[in-house]
């Protein structure tokens, strides 16, 4: 992984290659970022140039011995922690699939590693005891080749206070030893072990630059590269996996379902409950991925409504339709219902990821959201 393959963040990168050339390396730090920000495939690509035998201004040279056994995760002195499943202790025990996964994706989120391990999904990731023990006896040991001994502990959220085992590492490792933390969420990682790295926030990525990538990389048509970066908010795990999902009837979809929602179980509409039947099983027919993009282009629109209503209008990035939609419908959003909304349509998608019945899901959500937007109505 190079500096180069990473999506924007050109800032941090050039922070990061200055730091390194300075000599100012800290044994141990926190890159912090939200998913799909690429904390992790920035992290590589740091220890990457790091360890490479012949740095250059911008980036690793990518053809020296160490960058080539890094393009591949195979460095002798390149280990990975990441959580696993029941009965998995030890990370070593998956990592020729975990190096697979990586490879295919190193944007991945936890739900697509732990998917890896069990098809559904429904198991509970863990970093061990066992593995916080392996971690002090791997990086006791001393390097082979490299300049420093790198371990990377990808998603620490899932070390509770096992992670104490690795407190005295983490404050006082063996000489030429780098260890990088990688989290979405500093409020899940243990207190003792967050004070105890460097903290490098990773900013999510632009739109431009997904735009750009989409484009140049995946060769997608410039509009639908836009409305990809439009729904993602920026996370690019989310934007590679609707490349091959077509959305261009998403805002007609999400208009028509918001409409008979409203209008749900309403005395003086007859025949409102058939038609909302009938879009559910429209919109139930897709595949669950399908299912999971349109959700979340509904939550986008719904915080836009947020934005359109509240916020200053430079920051409305919506298309022409979408924003004629919104000024149409804003009249009954209100800043509690939008907020309530958008958690709903957050934890629908994440039980759609956990094979919850896709037609039950929408009448649920659909009912919650036509009453929280009644509500609103009858408030005025």
């Amino acid at each position: 992984m190079q500096f180069k393959n990473i999506v924007g963040q050109k800032t941090l990168i050039n922070k990061l290659i200055q730091t390194t050339r300075d000599g100012r390396i800290s044994h141990a730090q926190l890159f912090l970022g939200a998913e799909g920000s690429g904390n992790l495939a920035l992290a590589i690509a740091y220890a990457q140039y790091v360890n490479c035998l012949n740095q250059q201004e911008t980036d690793s040279c990518g053809t020296c011995s160490s960058c080539v056994k890094y393009q591949k995760y195979i460095h002798p002195d390149l280990h990975f922690t990441f959580p696993t499943i029941s009965p998995t202790k030890l990370c070593i025990d998956v990592l020729s699939e975990f190096r697979e996964v990586l490879l295919e994706n190193p944007y991945m989120n936890d739900f697509d590693w732990i998917c890896q391990l069990d098809n559904a999904g429904n198991k509970q990731g863990n970093i061990t005891a066992e593995e916080c023990r392996d971690i002090i006896r791997k990086l006791s040991l001393k390097a082979y080749e490299a300049k420093f001994k790198t371990l990377i502990i990808w998603m620490p959220e899932y070390m509770k206070t096992e992670g104490n085992i690795i407190l005295k590492l983490l404050e006082e490792p063996p000489e030429n030893t780098l260890i990088i933390l990688v989290a979405n969420d500093s409020e899940k990682v243990i207190a003792t072990i967050l004070s105890r790295a460097q903290l490098i926030k990773v900013p999510q990525v632009l739109d431009e630059d997904i735009v750009n990538d989409l484009i140049q990389n995946h060769q997608i048509e410039s509009n639908k590269a836009q409305a990809i970066a439009r729904l993602v908010s920026g996370n690019y795990n989310l934007a590679l996996s609707l490349i091959n999902i077509e959305h261009g009837d998403y805002l007609n979809l999400f208009i028509e379902w918001m409409r008979k929602s409203f209008t749900y179980n309403k005395p003086t509409q007859s025949g409102q409950a058939d038609e909302l039947t009938a879009l559910i099983e429209k919109l139930s027919t897709v595949g669950r991925e399908q299912v999971k993009s349109f959700l979340t282009y509904s939550s986008q629109m719904i915080r836009s409504a947020f934005i359109y209503k509240f916020g200053h209008p430079s920051l409305r990035k919506n298309s022409p339709e979408e924003l004629a939609f919104l000024n149409q419908f804003s009249v009954v959003f209100t800043p509690n219902n939008l907020a309530l909304i958008t958690t709903a349509i957050d934890e629908a998608i994440f039980h759609v990821e956990r094979n919850a019945s896709v037609k039950i899901m929408y009448l649920n959500l659909s009912m919650y959201i036509g009453k929280q937007l009644q509500i609103a109505t009858i408030k005025k």
